[in-house]
Formats: structure tokens, sequence, C-alpha cells
């Protein structure tokens, strides 16, 4: 009867069209995992599987199996040749199991991971880790440990392994008959190692059945594979102005040690060797630092260089040579100081003489609010060619620093421009303000030399610009494919003044001139700001070239009691004039110019507060 109900049951599956389940190639406590349990078999377990990349997860937890001579996991490399077994947790196979892995067939497997796998089985003659077919193992990453009693560890004398590598994996194995260990052409196979290294392998040797032996002819009960050491930090002394060498070296770990340091001076891109406690670090130089790392007793670093990593000082070094009992490394430092991308009279501001930069108490900069501030009358020169960026292309004050306040105090200033170079060079959006006059001379009086930067005049500072060949004032202009690009805005505000000259334009080649707070060009006679020609143009559209053009704070004819605004104190003169017998008000008063003065009056300077 029972035949006879199977045989419905396969007729009434080819019937419905049901499919067999897949087979992965692996089982769990004998249970063979396909399409149809795997999920059911790992819940509440220790392990699950991922079809898709072909990976058995071994998770947090203890796989244990209540029947002697059992397999935790059995893998059939025929059928699934290349399973991959991750160890994500700390796994453990325990119970009475006779093989922790076994592997059949022929496959490629791998066991890695970042988690720690322990198999430590509770009767005797277990073979932990072990092969009948022709297996090559990798395990990679991973950290084992392994107790075994009565048996080898890992297969008897690894028969059935044709391959075990090993890369930056550890393992603690202890048997209480022989660990594993074997070479080819014996019984055994010997790991290929990568990145790890057995401890003590000279403390014993390898015997023509595969088992190694302690130097007395006993079997070797524990073998311990340790990962390479392939990451090295260590903090040196940092090189500070004034300060003499030093070799203080800390490293990390006590796993490895410095035997040497070194330091150099590097001139022209050459290495010039430094006295410790004797030579100075110096500003605005750069100096490089050797050190030489030497492995604790039984310790091993990487075979080579290619894959050792070292940082001295949070900053990875290059590593001029490497290999296992050693590794020479070398960081070179940025240069000392900071320069900042300022230059004033030729000289780059750094953080040694910013506070004063000639030593004459008249020029400083602020680098927290990136102002530079000139004083008591200084005359600033410019250096070298407009070639030369080491002396700021020759301007009298050159910057590539964006937000820069040049603030003229007391006493004027006068920058002046190398033969053919601008007086004042800017790639930055830049404010020149103050309470006293500055006069910029030079091939361009001021230049704004960024097509993504603005200038503006600002406070009570008086600019007089003069370009001896070009503009007085000049912004950024660009050519391509016949097309003429402006870009740059100038803005002058507060109650500024401005005059500029220039051979070529007094004020050109600006996208925009904005006027704000009642200024106004007031000469020469006539001369308007031309959006056309991006320059202050004559009545025909010429740019005014050779002339001085002249920007300046107007009287604003709402501002009736004169304190540079208009608001309600003006609204309150009209009233106060209103109060007055119509034949000794000041008609200056009637606004709207209806021959009195009214409410009317009132209104005009309402609507100009609206403005």
């Amino acid at each position: 009867m029972k035949k006879l109900i199977l045989l419905i049951l396969a007729f009434v599956a080819i019937a419905t069209g049901a499919s067999a389940a897949t087979d992965y190639g692996f089982s769990v406590f004998h249970v063979d995992i396909n399409s149809d349990n795997y999920q059911s078999q790992s819940a509440g377990k220790a392990w699950y599987y991922d079809p898709a990349t072909n990976v058995l997860h071994l998770t947090d937890g203890e796989l244990t199996y209540p029947i002697f001579l059992s397999h935790t996991i059995e893998i059939n490399g025929d059928v699934n040749p290349t399973l991959t077994i991750q160890v994500d947790g700390n796994c453990k196979f325990g119970g009475e199991y006779s093989s922790g892995l076994r592997f059949t067939g022929n496959g490629q497997h791998t066991i890695c991971g970042n988690g720690t796998l322990t198999m430590k089985p509770d009767k005797l003659d277990p073979q932990v880790i072990n092969s009948v077919g022709k297996t090559i193992l990798t395990i990679k990453d991973v950290t084992i440990n392994i107790e075994a009693w009565g048996e080898m560890a890992i297969g008897i004398y690894n028969a059935g392994f044709s391959e075990i590598n090993l890369y930056n994996c550890e393992m603690n194995i202890k048997t209480s008959y022989a660990a594993w260990y074997g070479k080819p052409n014996a019984s055994g196979t010997k790991p290929y190692y990568e990145d790890c290294y057995l401890v003590d392998e000279s403390s014993g040797y390898v015997g023509i059945d595969g088992i190694f032996y302690n130097n007395d002819g006993t079997p070797r009960k524990e073998v311990n594979i340790k990962r390479s050491l392939r990451v090295f930090n260590v903090t040196v002394d940092e090189p500070v102005v004034g300060n003499v060498t030093s070799t203080n070296c800390t490293p990390s770990s006590t796993d490895y040690y410095a035997l040497q340091v070194e330091w150099w001076w590097i001139y022209n891109g050459t290495k010039v060797g430094l006295e410790e406690g004797k030579d100075v670090f110096n500003a605005f130089e750069q100096y490089a630092v050797s050190v030489l790392l030497k492995p604790s007793d039984g310790i091993k670093f990487a075979d080579n260089e290619e894959r050792m990593t070292v940082y001295i000082n949070g900053k990875e070094a290059t590593i001029e040579r490497g290999r296992y009992d050693y590794v020479y490394a070398t960081y070179t430092f940025p240069e000392l100081g900071t320069r900042y991308d300022l230059w004033v009279g030729g000289k780059q501001v750094t953080d040694v003489n910013m506070d004063d930069i000639f030593g004459d108490g008249k020029v400083r900069y602020n680098t927290s609010t990136k102002t530079l501030s000139l004083k008591n009358g200084t005359s600033i020169h410019g250096q070298g060619s407009a070639n030369d960026a080491t002396t700021g292309y020759g301007a009298g004050i050159y910057s590539e620093i964006d937000g820069l306040t040049i603030d003229v105090a007391s006493g004027g200033a006068e920058v002046i421009g190398a033969d053919e170079c601008h007086g004042i060079y800017l790639r930055g959006n830049t404010t020149i303000k103050g309470e006293s006059s500055i006069v910029c001379k030079g091939y361009i009086g001021v230049f704004m030399g960024s097509n993504s930067a603005d200038l503006t005049v600002d406070g009570k500072v008086a600019l007089q610009a003069e370009g001896t060949t070009s503009n007085g004032l000049g912004g950024y202009v660009r050519g391509f494919a016949g097309n003429i690009n402006y870009y740059t805005t100038l803005t002058v505000k507060g109650t500024a003044k401005v005059l500029a000259k220039g051979e070529l334009g007094s004020v050109r080649n600006w996208n925009d001139l904005v006027l704000e707070d009642n200024h106004a060009i007031t000469s020469p006679a006539g001369a308007v700001w031309n959006a056309d020609k991006h320059a202050v143009c004559d009545a025909s559209g010429n740019p005014i070239a050779g002339e001085w053009v002249s920007i300046i704070k107007v009287a604003n004819p709402y501002d009736l009691n004169g304190d540079e605004k208009v608001s309600t104190a003006d609204i309150q003169v009209i009233i106060n004039e209103m109060k007055k017998p119509q034949a000794s008000q000041d008609m200056k008063y009637d606004l709207n110019n209806d021959g009195k003065i009214s409410t009317a009056d009132i209104q005009v300077i309402i609507n100009e507060m609206k403005k």
C-alpha cells in the first residue's frame, strides 16, 4: 500500500508540473540542504545560507548534534564545488561529532570572515576539519580555534587536501596526539602562507609521515598560526620651528619597536641628513623622518612592502624597504609654517611675519578677519616681474584670498607696482575701506583678475587708481570664439571716494558698476556708466581714457537735516517749516514744486523712505 501511495504522489507531481528541489551540495547534521528546506532548517540556528552568493554564513551561537560519529557540516564538492563558508560572528561547534567540517569530492572552498570559529568536540578521535576528496581549501582573514583529543585536528595527515592556502588568518590548534602539519610528497599537505606564519617553526621538524615533531621526536600537540603584521602606527616628535631634532618614537603596539629614527632636511628634492639633538628646524623648510621598525620576539611582518602600510603621526608613510623581519619607512612633513596667498611689496605673508610684515609697524595681516591693515603713511612697492609668482607677480599687493579686506587707516598709503606690473592685483572677493586715502599706480592701478570675484570700495576711504599702460580700475575680461565676456562687479558705497585714470580706460572691463548710498559719477562732465561698453563712457559711448573719473557721494535732496539719511527727522523739518508764516517759509522745502510747503511735501519724503 505504501509503495502504491508513493507512486500515486509521484504521478501527481508530474501531472501538476512540480519540480524537484535544487540540491545545494552541503548538509547540516546529516540533513541535505536544498531550495525547499534551507530557510526552515536554519531558522533559530547559528547559520544561514544565501543561494544568490553561494555563501554559508556562520553567526553567533553553537551548533551541537548529540550523536557520535556525526558531521556538523559536510560539503560535497562534486555538487557544489565553490561553496564559501563565511564566519560572521562567534560560532562554536559542540557535541560528539566525528568531523566539524567534512569535505568530499573535488571542490575549491573558502573559509573566511571577520569572526571566530571554535571547534571543540566532546569525544575522542575526531578529525575536526577533514577531506576524503581532493579539496583545495583556502582559509582567509578568519580566526579558528581547534581542540581535538586523540586525532589530527585537520584530517588524517591532510590526505584529502590537494592544497591548503592560508591568508591573513589566525589558527590555534591543540590536540592530545599530534597537531596538524604536513609536507608535500609525504602523507600530508604543507600549507601555503601569506600574511600569516607558523609560530616557532624552527623548534621542530616534519617527519616522513607528514607529522610535525618537536626536536625531541615527540609529536607537537599545539600549533599556532598568527597573522603577519601589515599595518604599523608610530608617533614621532613633530618638527617645530626652533626645536632641535629628536629621535623619540612611540609605536602603537608592543609587537614591534623602532630600532632607528633619522631626520632629513629636504633641499631641492634631495635628503640631507640632520644630527639628532643639534640641528634646528627652520621656518618654511621641509623635513622628513625615517623609521626602521623591527618585530618583537615571535612576531613576523608581512613578507614584502606591497602588503604593508605604515602610518607616522597618523599620515601614511612611504615604505622604502620591507620584509618579514623589518620595515623602513619615510614620511615627509609639510613645509613648516603657514604661507598665505597674499603678497605685499613682493613679500609673501606668513604666520611668522603677519603681525608686522615689514618690521616697521605699518602693515599687518589678521588671519581671523582676513584683514590687511595699512597705516602711518606706508609706501609699498612691488618686486620682481609680472611672470614671477614668488613675488606676487610684481604687484604692490597681490591676493588670492577670498573675502580679503584692505583697511587703510590714518596716514594713508601708497601702493606702486613694479615696472609693467599692477598696483593692486586681486583674485578673490575684496573690500577696500578705511578712514584715509590710498594711491595705487601700475600697469593697471587696481585689477580684479578673477572671473568669480568682485571689488567693493566702502567706508570713508579715498581710493585713487592710475593705470600707466592700461586701465585705472580694471575688471576681468576674457574673449573666446569671437565673444568677449565680462564677469566682475565694482561697487562703491558708504562715503567712499574714487578717482580713476587709465591710458586705455579709467573705469573699464567691469560687468557692472553698482553705486550705493547716493554715489554718482561727477566728472568729467557728462560721464556715465555704459552697460553695453562695460565702462564709464562719454555721451558718445566712448570709454573715458586718460582723464580722471570721479565717483563720490552727492548730497541727497531729501536729506533735509543733513544726517545722511532720509527719515522721519526730515518730515519734522517740513512740519517745522509749515508752522512758520507763509511769507517767512524757505521754499527749498517745496519738494514737489507746487509753490507751497504742505503735507504733499511730507508725502515726497515718505515715498523716498519706502525706496
